[in-house]
């Protein structure tokens, strides 16, 4: 979910609620401390004090109510996945790869990787409205979820794109379709530059949800100034991320008590459609991820680019865009569609970074009328 210019939101939501904190600290001290010297204590100081500290720990269910819609009839919540097969895979760098498979196990096969800073967990409407037809593939990225990383670090996303590619193996001799969003995307799109030969023979098209074709900092909104800032902000800011991990743990876990990460995931990730319950388990979700992990991959999308490899896909390609994403301005899936061969679009709207999650039922029809066409032309 994460790409680099968001970064810098999040270090000052995690600055802030230090700041919150630090201030209801001083303030209730200065009481106590006039106090305890049998000075005028100002009860103003304490009740600050107390407001703010209060309002650092508990600040979430006073945020929420104003935040995401209300569920609608027959809508569920997404929460974790339950029920499917599970299968460890170790990879020659020592990265163990946790894969969950549901659904029917002679049926055609769709493979989803998720986005960053998230987990399978991100495809729960995924197996609700596709898993009684299909055999959904879902795994973790290295780091994240239940997947473990190697000790030695590989920033490309060849790397990722190679595990992709292992995990492919294990549909056997079925067709799949590969479905990745947002950085999953990415990995989709270097898998097609690394292994052609699988593309039309086993894999039936692909699906690119929300997603880039180069460096992520090129296509989102702002551009024009994030460039420059690259070099001298966002590489360095990726940096102090790994090397400041555990304070970040820690801001991380503060910003979700106390409600600015919902606050900026309503305005960043989401098109203001969510429901309540899926913006606190995405924020939840990407709150718990290894900051030093995301900053690891957010380095390698900025040396990421596909460019030269669209015209020479070969296969079936869905682009799903959103109106108002603002990690991915929707210019880059129209690109992808306009010089992608076989390409066709579709846009959710109102919708964010997270469409595929306010719009999921869309999301999910357009998916299934694609991998019908596509195993049917296959």
């Amino acid at each position: 979910m994460p790409i680099p210019p968001i970064l810098i939101a999040f270090w000052l939501i995690g600055l802030l609620s230090l700041l919150l904190l630090g201030s209801s600290g001083w303030l209730i001290w200065e009481w106590y401390d006039n106090w305890v010297r049998d000075l005028p204590a100002n009860p103003r100081f304490l009740i600050g004090g107390l407001v703010l500290l209060t309002l650092g720990f508990l600040g979430r269910p006073l945020v929420l109510p104003f935040l995401g819609r209300k569920l609608r009839a027959g809508e569920e919540d997404p929460r974790p996945l339950t029920g499917g097969t599970i299968e460890r895979l170790t990879r020659p760098d020592g990265t163990v790869l946790h894969i969950e498979a549901h659904g029917p196990g002679d049926a055609p096969v769709l493979l989803f990787t998720h986005g960053w800073g998230l987990s399978s967990a991100e495809w729960f409407y995924a197996k609700q409205h596709l898993g009684d037809r299909y055999r959904l593939l879902l795994w973790d990225l290295p780091g994240l979820g239940q997947s473990r990383e190697a000790q030695r670090h590989d920033r490309d996303l060849r790397h990722f794109a190679g595990d992709l590619n292992a995990v492919l193996d294990l549909a056997g001799d079925r067709p799949v379709l590969l479905c990745g969003h947002s950085i999953g995307g990415m990995i989709t799109l270097t898998f097609c530059r690394l292994f052609p030969e699988r593309l039309s023979q086993q894999v039936k098209g692909i699906v690119l949800i929300h997603t880039t074709y180069t460096n992520p900092v090129n296509t989102a909104p702002g551009a024009r100034f994030l460039r420059p800032l690259q070099r001298f902000i966002l590489s360095p800011m990726c940096s102090f991320t790994l090397v400041l991990s555990p304070l970040m743990r820690v801001t991380n876990f503060l910003c979700e008590l106390n409600g600015s990460a919902h606050i900026l995931n309503h305005f960043m990730q989401f098109g203001r459609q969510e429901t309540s319950g899926q913006l606190r388990f995405f924020t939840s979700l990407g709150q718990r991820a290894n900051p030093a992990v995301v900053a690891r991959g957010m380095q390698a999308m900025m040396d990421y680019d596909a460019l030269d490899i669209l015209p020479q896909i070969n296969v079936p390609t869905l682009i799903i865009a959103a109106s108002g994403d603002k990690a991915t301005l929707p210019a880059a899936s129209d690109l992808m569609a306009t010089t992608i061969p076989q390409a066709k679009q579709v846009t959710l709207a109102p919708a964010g970074h997270l469409g595929l999650i306010e719009h999921h039922e869309e999301w999910a029809r357009a998916v299934s009328e694609f991998a019908e066409a596509c195993l049917k032309r296959g």
